[in-house]
């Protein structure tokens, strides 16, 4: 189940977002739902990669630069907005780190399977 989740989260999310979309009328808000959920399945397969690449466990480095989206997402609403909407800075961030982690992982299992060629 493991090589499953960190090798192909993109059908897991998909699966995800077929269950939502089943149970909820609108497919905008299933599609919210699903990326949201995603981010766990996303962040977990990127940590178990980043750790089969370099070989130790990076997953505190993996969840520091992630968290520090929150702080810069706050920079960035405090300038365009006059005040920071915690639930909106939460939301907007939260679905940024789904939009980091997707590329993110594509890049680490091509990585990993270049690596895995050549030894």
């Amino acid at each position: 189940m493991l090589v499953y989740i960190v090798s192909f989260p993109l059908i897991l999310w998909f699966m995800v977002y077929m269950i939502l979309r089943k149970i909820m009328p609108k497919s905008i808000n299933s599609f919210k739902l699903a990326c949201d959920a995603g981010v766990i399945l996303w962040f977990y397969a990127c940590s178990i990669l980043l750790e089969a690449i370099v070989g130790t466990n990076m997953f505190l480095l993996l969840l520091a630069a992630c968290f520090a989206i929150f702080p810069i997402n706050a920079i960035w609403q405090r300038i365009r907005y006059e005040e920071v909407l915690f639930t909106k800075m939460f939301v907007h961030g939260w679905r940024l780190l789904f939009l980091l982690l997707v590329p993110t992982h594509a890049i680490l299992f091509a990585i990993g399977v270049a690596q895995g060629m050549i030894r």
